[in-house]
């Protein structure tokens, strides 16, 4: 199964300076903040179970990927408590 098209959004910066994207994923929302100056949302809605992952990867040019940096987000729904990490 193939996966979504990518969304894509106008992002202009100048040779030589760092992308910094700050990424939250929410279950079905993800949102992508790019050097302060754009952001994409989007619903996504796995179909598979293991449906976990998260890639990366440069299109149109190369790219050094020099840092990573994940956090698990707590449910604020009490219902929800015994489903976080999941």
């Amino acid at each position: 199964m193939l996966g979504r098209p990518p969304e894509t959004g106008p992002l202009d910066i100048p040779d030589g300076e760092l992308l910094r994207l700050c990424v939250f994923i929410d279950r079905s929302v993800v949102e992508v903040f790019a050097n302060d100056i754009q952001c994409l949302t989007l619903r996504a809605y796995p179909a598979q179970s293991d449906s976990t992952g998260v890639s990366v990867f440069s299109r149109g040019s190369d790219a050094i990927l020099k840092s990573l940096n994940c956090w698990q987000m707590r449910s604020v729904w009490p219902e929800l408590k015994d489903r976080e990490g999941t």
